[in-house]
């Protein structure tokens, strides 16, 4: 892996508004959020506030990620959905009436 200079890495930065997360922008009253994927641009759409543009962003770069990468090993989110745990029934109990 080739190592930047300061000036490379200086122009690698994000220079417009700084604060805000990566793929979201101004956009007029709201912000938008956009997606480079290869040589296209992916328009998301936009958002009442930069946390909501960049959760769809992030969503849609995840999926992508996914799509490029489908045999990579990830760990399991969690353990087994659907499965009761152990010592605990799945059955529900009626109330008793008095």
């Amino acid at each position: 892996m080739r190592t930047r200079t300061t000036a490379e890495q200086a122009s690698r930065r994000r220079t417009i508004n700084p604060e805000l997360p990566r793929f979201v922008y101004p956009n007029g009253n709201g912000y938008r959020a956009l997606i480079r994927n290869g040589d296209k641009i992916l328009y998301l759409g936009t958002f009442d506030t930069p946390e909501k543009a960049s959760e769809a962003a992030e969503r849609v770069a995840r999926e992508l990620r996914r799509k490029a990468n489908p045999h990579s090993k990830r760990p399991s989110a969690g353990g087994a959905k659907g499965k009761a745990t152990p010592g605990r029934t799945a059955v529900k109990r009626r109330r008793r009436s008095a």
